[in-house]
């Protein structure tokens, strides 16, 4: 694989450039750049300080883009890093988990994209966030998550923490880490809820997306969930 191409005046590195979750990024760069070209519309849920949308901006500079945020100084940090990179830029404060409070346009978007914001949601807003996505999709259109999921089988956990002392070894750090599967339990929290790898195909499948998985590493999945295409 090429080194990945790095965003023109980036914002901080979320993953701290680390190897594995870089190639992720680049897949899924790659993926929405497929989908969407120019002057078709894009969504980011989740576009913190806009560094996953820069990514997407050097593949296809032409599109649409639209990207919702918690944090005010998220969105100004975004505004900043990708001003005069994209043909319109729509920035929204809003809570995912709010979704009636969202003031987006309705699309249809050829591409909606998150990464690592499911986590912090509740199973519930997780779902309801896919079916509003999914009513959202342009025919033929690709709805995009990369996310942490959920360990929940503990004689399987030796194996995750040989993976992540692989990861420390290969590449000098490792993104989490527990030594115990009562060790990863206690970690999670309020804003730690990774939903199971199975969850997120009964959810793609109930909103009545194409559902798979499109890359796996540990315990970081990227999920796809494709909208027919018009007379399919």
């Amino acid at each position: 694989m090429p080194p990945l191409a790095m965003p023109r005046n980036p914002p901080e590195d979320p993953i701290k450039s680390h190897p594995t979750r870089a190639e992720q990024l680049d897949i899924l760069a790659d993926l929405v750049a497929d989908r969407a070209g120019a002057g078709d519309h894009v969504l980011d849920l989740g576009i913190g300080t806009g560094y996953v949308a820069g990514l997407i901006l050097d593949r296809a500079p032409g599109i649409d883009l639209t990207g919702i945020d918690l944090k005010a100084e998220s969105l100004d940090a975004a505004r900043t890093a990708l001003a005069g990179r994209v043909k319109s830029l729509d920035l929204v404060e809003g809570n995912l988990e709010n979704l009636g409070d969202l003031a987006v346009p309705e699309g249809p978007y050829r591409a909606i994209y998150t990464v690592l914001t499911f986590h912090d949601l509740p199973d519930e807003a997780k779902a309801a966030v896919i079916r509003w996505s999914a009513e959202r999709l342009a025919p033929g259109g690709a709805l995009l998550i990369l996310d942490r999921i959920r360990l929940h089988r503990p004689a399987l956990f030796p194996l995750q923490v040989a993976l992540w002392n692989r990861i420390e070894r290969v590449y000098g750090s490792a993104m989490r880490s527990a030594p115990d599967f009562d060790s990863y339990l206690a970690d999670m929290g309020e804003r730690n809820r990774p939903a199971r790898f199975e969850d997120y195909f009964e959810w793609l499948e109930d909103a009545g997306l194409a559902p798979g998985c499109l890359h796996l590493h540990g315990n970081i999945a990227l999920f796809a969930g494709m909208r027919a295409p018009a007379g399919g």
